[in-house]
């Protein structure tokens, strides 16, 4: 990802906000989650950690354009270590290395609220407000074991991204929230021979993740 492919990205969304007469002021709020994810290449994730999902946690920033337009800008983490593996003769097997995989995902998205017409910073907002967004998300990818900076691996890829969720207040300054996202980052994974992802054919990075947010903000 570069600077410019970002900032071309955020102003390209603010094009997109209808206009309305009745707009309010932009509002500014910060989130923290945490919540699980099960990746798409489920074979490949199991085979190195045992597992294709885990722990992700994270925090961003929320913009509101509108009553129910909004932006957001959000980083996450995923990091589990497993045992290396090696390919041969398209079988795996399981080498005594430490190997840790990390994501992190820079997520920009839009996203509509659906609130209802009679909602106003002066009137206390309804006990639930569905939202539902998607955009485009750069996926830092590394692979890191203590054989060998060798077989060290840094990629990023470009990926997409749809969520839905719900939204709830607990305190005039404070809500929480429950949302559901499902990703796409294709062409994630190298077709080396050696490669555990080209013996299960998975090359997508994307998968579903189930997450609690914690917001800040007005």
């Amino acid at each position: 990802m570069t600077r410019a492919a970002l900032v071309g990205v955020v102003v390209l969304l603010f094009a997109f906000v209808p206009p309305c007469q009745a707009q309010n002021r932009i509002a500014l709020r910060g989130f923290a989650d945490a919540g699980l994810t099960v990746f798409t290449a489920t074979q490949s994730f199991k085979a190195i950690l045992g597992s294709p999902a885990g722990a992700v946690v994270g925090g961003g920033v929320d913009v509101g354009l509108t009553r129910n337009v909004f932006l957001s800008l959000a980083a996450s983490r995923f990091s589990r270590t497993g045992k290396r593996v090696f390919v041969f003769e398209n079988q795996v097997f399981k080498l005594n290395v430490p190997d840790t995989i990390t994501v992190t995902p820079l997520q920009l998205s839009a996203g509509y609220r659906f609130r209802g017409s009679g909602a106003t910073p002066t009137i206390r907002p309804t006990r639930f407000t569905p939202y539902a967004g998607g955009g485009i998300g750069w996926y830092r990818l590394s692979e890191i074991s203590d054989s060998t900076s060798a077989d060290d691996e840094k990629t990023t890829h470009t990926g997409y991204h749809v969520l839905a969720g719900v939204e709830t207040p607990i305190r005039r300054w404070m809500a929480a929230a429950v949302d559901a996202q499902w990703a796409m980052v294709p062409n994630a994974f190298g077709d080396s021979a050696a490669s555990v992802a080209k013996l299960y054919d998975e090359h997508d990075l994307g998968g579903f993740t189930l997450r609690v947010r914690f917001i800040v903000g007005q």
